[in-house]
């Protein structure tokens, strides 16, 4: 029987290609395994977290065990699911901020170059 998957993605973080920096995330879909007769194992299910800049590569390790470590990895997520999206949000006011002064500078130099 092949594997099944909720997620099973790799992406590049960067708008080249070229550029190492990726990410891997993928969760194994367990719903097929039988409740009375799996492996411990087998029954967790695979989940595998992988980041990497152009230089550094980090894991992070998700396990889903135990009813303590399935909350643990729950929190960890979600915690980096709102980071991150702070992160991207705060990007994104920055951006606007540093594009409205360069359009700001650009017209002062238009209009000084018309006087």
């Amino acid at each position: 029987m092949s594997k099944k998957y909720h997620v099973q993605k790799k992406e590049f973080l960067n708008i080249f290609p070229t550029l190492r920096a990726y990410i891997i995330a993928s969760v194994e879909d367990t719903s097929d395994v039988s409740r009375c007769c799996s492996d411990h194992s087998e029954a967790a299910g695979h989940v595998h977290f992988e980041l990497a800049s152009c230089h550094d590569e980090i894991e992070l390790h998700f396990s889903l065990a135990t009813a303590e470590e399935r909350d643990n990895s729950l929190y960890k997520a979600n915690k980096l699911a709102e980071v991150i999206a702070a992160f991207r949000d705060a990007i994104e006011k920055e951006i606007a901020i540093i594009n409205e002064r360069q359009s700001t500078q650009q017209q002062a130099r238009a209009s000084s170059a018309v006087h």
